[in-house]
């Protein structure tokens, strides 16, 4: 419409359109609108207004690249949980990750296990096949980004500086199939040392990881635990020389209350499940009866689960989850490991699960009580009645050619 109406001005202009409209076009090119300029102060709004909005977007721009670069708006902490199943070297590395400052304007933060002297995870932001994005990667030397990444985000990330935008991704191996399961999650600093810390243990409930069952018994109705030899039935706290509870992954470590051939048996957690070896598969040491080897290998940053030889570990449990997760192995389903060629941690073979699970051996009146009118004292000791034995005096005494008249009541 513009166009047009410029088009018949023109013509107007020229005579085209009748003298009439020529003089009229000449008289509107000779007028002049009026001008008012503004006075006073508000000759100088409008540069006013500009300076402050480009002052305001300076500091906006400013404070933005200084959370970047100091990566002060980052979680500090984050909590990782890999699924095992098509890999399960990957449940070695959940836990707990912290963060690592690294300089430049363009720099992204790295979240490194915080048990750093057992392997490392390292999470951090590279290039892959022309992706910005995060990968996740089993640190010994070099860095995530050097080309020996074990998983990477399926989605870009170039303009994000954080690692939880990307805990809804789809977590793919550096062949592009999927993880089977992965969780992220911050953790509150105030929370950090019961999140991540050495785990309390009192032993006088099984309600909470902070208080935890300090004796472990196999189930006497099952077949348990079977193989080259007959496992323990009960295992008790590992403590050290000053009687300090071992810990492995932030969980306590269980010895068994018999001796075989193999040297002592071991119940610990190992990141994702629990797991039950002997120490003469577990060391290189030619005595595996060597009570201070057996602290020394959970104490000291030698003992990487990783670097065991093959058939070191002889079951797994089911794998532990904010769900089911109390602290100690009660109550989980067990498996039989399985070693596959080029895999230097076993599977839990679901294909041949084991009859049997662990109980708390502590009584506790109202939550754990004696069976058959068995007492609980204070200490958690059962006295037991009726001829029964165990811990909670859950083997009967039977077949042992005694007429018991509180089992045997057949006329």
């Amino acid at each position: 419409v513009s166009e047009l109406d410029e088009i018949v001005f023109l013509l107007s202009k020229a005579g085209y359109v009748g003298r009439k409209a020529e003089r009229l076009v000449k008289k509107i090119e000779k007028m002049k609108l009026p001008q008012r300029p503004p006075k006073g102060i508000l000759r100088h709004v409008h540069l006013f207004l500009y300076g402050l909005i480009m002052v305001a977007a300076f500091i906006a721009f400013a404070f933005i690249a200084h959370q970047q670069d100091s990566q002060d708006s980052l979680a500090d902490f984050v909590k990782v949980q890999f699924g095992d199943e098509v890999d399960p070297t990957l449940g070695l590395f959940s836990g707990c990750y912290e963060k690592q400052l690294k300089d430049g304007w363009d720099a992204r933060v790295r979240y490194v296990q915080t048990q750093s002297d057992r392997g490392q995870g390292d999470f951090e932001y590279c290039l892959v096949d022309g992706l910005q994005t995060w990968v996740f990667a089993i640190v010994q030397s070099k860095t995530a980004c050097d080309d020996n990444f074990a998983l990477r985000s399926s989605e870009e990330r170039s303009t994000s500086f954080d690692l939880l935008d990307a805990k809804g991704d789809q977590w793919l191996f550096e062949t592009g199939n999927a993880i089977s399961e992965f969780q992220l999650g911050e953790i509150d600093p105030s929370r950090f040392e019961i999140e991540c810390g050495t785990i309390s243990v009192k032993g006088d409930t099984t309600s909470s990881t902070e208080e935890l069952c300090p004796v472990m018994t196999v189930d006497v109705d099952a077949i348990g635990f079977s193989g080259s030899h007959d496992w323990s039935k009960t295992f008790v706290l590992l403590e050290n020389l000053n009687s300090e509870v071992v810990q492995f992954y932030q969980r306590p470590v269980f010895i068994g209350d018999s001796l075989g051939s193999e040297g002592y048996e071991l119940l610990f957690f190992a990141g994702r499940r629990w797991v039950l070896a002997t120490t003469k598969l577990l060391t290189e040491d030619d005595d595996p009866f060597n009570m201070e080897n057996v602290i020394s290998l959970f104490e000291s940053s030698g003992f990487w689960l990783l670097e065991l030889r093959t058939e070191a570990l002889s079951y797994l449990s089911e794998a532990v989850n904010q769900g089911n997760d109390r602290g100690t192995p009660l109550g989980l389903q067990w498996y039989n490991a399985r070693y596959a060629d080029g895999v230097a941690f076993p599977f839990a073979d679901i294909s041949r699960p084991v009859d049997g699970s662990f109980r708390c051996g502590k009584c506790n009146s109202r939550t754990n009580p004696c069976l058959y009118e068995g007492i609980c004292q204070d200490d958690g000791t059962c006295i037991c009645s009726h001829g029964t034995s165990g811990r909670l005096c859950e083997i009967k005494p039977l077949s042992d050619g005694v007429c018991n008249p509180f089992f045997n009541t057949a006329p």
